[in-house]
């Protein structure tokens, strides 16, 4: 039974989000953002047991915003959790059995869900803060009749485990059979069964190496003669003797003082656990949370019982290859998992559908994420359900709560259809429009798989940074960091990215995913036929004309592309230079028709390095911001003053 989304109201900084979840989420963003709120509002509304809880939450629990506001004043908190199934009968018979009041099956897709909603709010007429917990129906209605009774949330909740690691995983708490805060290896040691006959043999030989280690050195025999004087003061029973003990003589005792040990590579010493580094000891944590799945969580609960773990900077401590490798298995966890993370080399190694971006809107945050499908609530009229079925499994109607899904981009041809079924509800167009607009930013697996092969597994920065600067090719990257450099506005410093996109996917696919995780851009391009095509793609992103005229810089000159665009503003002298040094011979002069064509076409045969090159010559002559010509000054300023 999975979590599959979360909705929350007037929690803390989360007044209104909506989250889908994956069996893997990650949840990303600046600090004090939402995504510690987040994970403790799941925890709260999945306690363990409700028995005895007064409130659930407490004063700054709620979102409040002025200096007399209280929790009494607010509009009350509300989480909402969906668990659903992925495919129709996923969903065990004795689960279905157990908890049938409160199972809500839809009629046309045939999926079973259950619905919990958490609130908290003042009751004016008891005068106190009522907080209660109630399922829910397919519309989002508190269930009545046998639904509404009190006894559904006790059966419940066993089968829904919660288990938060924060991101200071201290092993030598966790690991320690006595600590109040080892959550997993306490139990784990607790609920070992040894039986009688073991028990009784594993003391008989326990005893027998406790009296060997004390005759293996007679002095021992001498300490426990003299300490044997103590029954001289106190009436002890007759023939009772002091005994040392050297080890504890019962099995329970033994296995209370144990600990894990390693090896290093090339020794044959074990070291205990607590002796490694911090990363060691963080990773050897979260896979005990994976063996007490499998030693208790599995054996001593329902089949159907689901472990959730929250988990805060999986990456505290490790160096950037064991963040990718951890984030890379983190399927040997047979759990779902929620973790919020700020590290791009663990972002690397998560699909872009898995990432969650929480982001500070003004006092409050919202939740951002690539969709994967687009909706809209518009009635249904004679022809919608024909245009759905010729288009399944792309598009879909619900008649229940009349809601249009498109699974991908809908085309313009698609567009006008439906424009045309609702001739007469002129109304609806509004509506139509919009999910026409929204669906333009769907990813197809094309898209993702060449921005995951950039943006994920060679600068999974970009996911952090406040604004992006897309440019054709590594030559224009390296030009636009030297520039920013002699303006005195270093990108990096101002939190910006420079993605060079043409070997790394497309133009449209970055500015997509900028659009859908509200990343601030600019996009430069030549401005021959490559680069106008370029604006093209953009453009089929649902960008429209004023935007492309505010946010895409073509080179000014209609056919020009970098090399002819810096021989023309100020750096011929440094190329004749480099080329001379090569003792490479022009056929032209300065000055003679074509000779800017020449030179533009012997650096175009070796981009890259006549690039370097030419920052290499620049620095040796301590160039100043006075070289950087007037388009670059524009769109560096621009682009730092959207990342401000």
């Amino acid at each position: 039974m999975k979590l599959r989304e979360i909705k929350i109201k007037n929690f803390r900084c989360l007044v209104d989000v909506t989250i889908p979840i994956a069996d893997t989420t990650v949840l990303v963003g600046a600090n004090n953002s939402g995504k510690s709120a987040l994970l403790d509002a799941l925890k709260i509304a999945l306690p363990r047991s409700v028995s005895g809880r007064m409130t659930a939450f407490d004063e700054y629990d709620y979102f409040m915003t002025k200096s007399n506001d209280s929790p009494e004043s607010s509009e009350g908190i509300v989480i909402e959790l969906w668990f659903k199934e992925d495919h129709s009968g996923d969903w065990q018979d004795s689960l279905m059995q157990a908890l049938t009041d409160v199972i809500q099956t839809d009629p046309y897709t045939d999926l079973d869900s259950i619905g919990l909603r958490l609130s908290s709010k003042y009751d004016k007429t008891i005068k106190e803060i009522l907080t209660r917990w109630e399922f829910l129906s397919l519309d989002g209605q508190s269930l009545g009749g046998k639904g509404a009774s009190s006894v559904n949330l006790t059966r419940f909740l066993p089968y829904i485990r919660v288990f938060y690691l924060s991101a200071l995983r201290d092993a030598e708490s966790e690991f320690s059979p006595r600590s109040s805060r080892s959550q997993f290896w306490r139990h784990i040691l607790r609920d070992l069964k040894i039986s009688e006959g073991q028990r009784n043999l594993l003391a008989t030989e326990l005893a027998k190496l406790n009296q060997e280690l004390l005759n293996a050195d007679p002095r021992l025999q001498q300490v426990r003669d003299v300490l044997d004087k103590v029954q001289k003061l106190f009436v002890l029973k007759e023939g009772q003797q002091t005994s040392i003990q050297a080890l504890p003589l019962k099995p329970w005792e033994l296995l209370s003082k144990s600990e894990v040990v390693m090896k290093s590579p090339g020794t044959e010493v074990d070291f205990p656990l607590v002796r490694y580094g911090q990363g060691m000891q963080s990773i050897a944590v979260l896979f005990l949370f994976q063996a007490y799945i499998e030693v208790l969580l599995k054996p001593t609960f329902q089949p159907e019982t689901e472990a959730i773990l929250t988990l805060e900077e999986p990456e505290a401590h490790l160096h950037p290859q064991a963040t990718r490798a951890l984030a890379k298995n983190l399927s040997e966890i047979k759990s779902q998992k929620i973790i919020s993370s700020h590290s791009p080399y663990f972002i690397q190694e998560i699909p872009f559908t898995n990432i969650r971006m929480l982001r500070r809107d003004g006092i409050a945050s919202k939740v951002l994420y690539l969709k994967r499908s687009f909706a809209a609530k518009i009635p249904i009229v004679s022809d919608l359900l024909t245009f759905c079925q010729q288009r399944a499994p792309k598009y879909h109607y619900h008649e229940g709560n009349s809601i249009l899904t498109t699974d991908g981009k809908m085309e313009q041809g698609e567009y006008r259809e439906l424009l045309t079924l609702y001739a007469q509800k002129r109304e609806v167009h509004s509506e139509l429009k919009k999910l026409y607009e929204e669906s333009q930013l769907f990813l197809s697996d094309k898209d993702l798989s060449d921005l995951e092969t950039y943006a994920k597994r060679i600068r999974g920065e970009v996911l952090f940074a406040r604004a992006w600067l897309l440019c054709e090719g590594q030559c224009e990257y390296l030009i636009f960091r030297y520039f920013s450099e002699l303006l005195e506005k270093p990108l990096d410093q101002a939190g910006v990215s420079i993605i060079d996109f043409q070997n790394n996917g497309s133009p449209g696919a970055f500015v997509a995913l900028a659009k859908a995780f509200e990343i601030p851009w600019i996009m430069t391009c030549d401005n021959d036929a490559a680069g106008k095509d370029f604006i093209e793609q953009v453009k089929k992103r649902g960008v429209k004309s004023e935007e492309i005229q505010l946010l895409v810089y073509p080179l000014p000159e209609d056919g020009m592309d970098l090399e002819l665009f810096l021989i023309k503003n100020g750096f011929i002298e440094e190329y004749q230079e480099i080329l001379s040094a090569r003792n490479i011979r022009l056929t032209k002069n300065p000055g003679d028709t074509g000779f800017n064509d020449e030179v533009a076409s012997i650096l175009r045969n070796d981009k890259t390095t006549y690039s370097l090159s030419l920052i290499e010559k620049l620095n040796f002559k301590g160039a100043t911001a006075s070289r950087v010509p007037d388009f670059y000054v524009k769109i560096i300023n621009e682009i730092v003053n959207k990342a401000m």
